[in-house]
């Protein structure tokens, strides 16, 4: 039976317990695939980069590769790619995934680290500050989405270079 969504809906048993089932067969399964035909090349023609006898329908919008039929991939957002773009774009996403920079703990470790030995904060604090300033704009991670950690680097960072600045005038006044 057709549903309203265009897919088939139906109920039987099961061969072995007779126990009823119901199903669903989505509109992709009745789908018949797309026939490609291929058009061998002839002289001063282009031919695919991959198949050299074919004659190229499309190219690469990544790589400029000249394409056959069998060679094209459309992508979701309707660029046609050759398979090395396709396998290339997926290890970009996954490399993206696992890059994710997270300032706040770069911030905080640059600000709480160089208090054990402090003649450090001298160059950390200034670039703690400027990392905080600079990872407030960042994305924020799915895992952390607050922005605590840089909070309290920011305020570590001020208060240190706060310290610097009276020790500074301490001495300066002492001459």
């Amino acid at each position: 039976m057709l549903g309203l969504d265009g897919e088939e809906h139906g109920r039987e048993s099961c061969g072995t317990c007779t126990t009823p089932i119901s199903y669903t067969l989505f509109p992709a399964r009745r789908r018949t695939r797309r026939a490609v035909r291929v058009e061998r090349s002839v002289e001063g023609d282009s031919t695919c980069y991959f198949h050299p006898s074919n004659q190229a329908a499309t190219v690469c919008d990544d790589c400029g590769r000249y394409l056959c039929a069998v060679c094209e991939l459309p992508s979701e957002d309707g660029r046609r790619l050759c398979p090395p773009c396709v396998s290339a774009s997926r290890k970009k996403t996954t490399a993206k995934a696992d890059e994710l920079v997270t300032y706040d703990d770069m911030a905080l470790l640059l600000a709480v680290l160089p208090i054990l030995m402090w003649p450090f904060t001298l160059l950390t604090a200034p670039a703690t500050l400027g990392l905080v300033i600079w990872g407030w704009r960042k994305p924020r991670s799915l895992v952390r989405p607050n922005r605590w950690r840089l909070i309290v680097a920011g305020i570590l960072a001020v208060l240190q270079i706060g310290g610097w600045i009276t020790l500074a005038v301490n001495l300066w006044l002492d001459f």
